[in-house]
């Protein structure tokens, strides 16, 4: 009786061990998929606030981005310690955008520079943005964008 309960305890302990092995080595393998370019498309209502050099700031708008990596007319309104402006629209000639599959990308200036970067969530109805300038500059700026269509 006692042999027997060891063979079926070891035989149940290969089992799990083999199962377990399998299952570990598939999670590993299958890399993390589902964001893209594509992710993101139509008109956004964002709102970002942050300090921009020595002064606080915040400012909402509608940021239009197109699905295919390039960014449209952002509308927006805002303020700050010493100034602000009325609603206004910002052409993005070449302003561009890239979407990884973990879901992380980057916003981009016309020249190139990276403005932001980005996390897409809900399949891109929404985006969380943190301001990427250079280290030095004194510029902490985040929010969110949430999709109107």
């Amino acid at each position: 009786m006692q042999r027997r309960l060891i063979w079926v305890t070891l035989f149940s302990v290969a089992i799990v061990v083999t199962a377990l092995y399998h299952t570990t080595r598939k999670v590993h393998a299958t890399p993390v998929q589902g964001c893209s370019v594509a992710s993101l498309k139509g008109k956004y209502a964002y709102l970002r606030t942050g300090v921009n050099g020595t002064s606080v700031r915040a400012e909402m708008g509608i940021d239009v981005i197109n699905g295919d990596g390039k960014r449209g007319i952002i509308r927006s309104t805002g303020s700050s310690v010493d100034s602000s402006y009325d609603w206004t629209d910002f052409p993005w000639p070449d302003g561009s955008y890239t979407v990884d599959p973990d879901c992380t990308g980057s916003f981009f200036e016309a020249d190139g520079t990276k403005a932001n970067n980005i996390i897409v969530l809900d399949g891109g109805k929404r985006f969380w943005v943190l301001t990427a300038g250079p280290a030095g500059q004194g510029k902490v700026i985040s929010g969110e964008g949430t999709r109107l269509e």
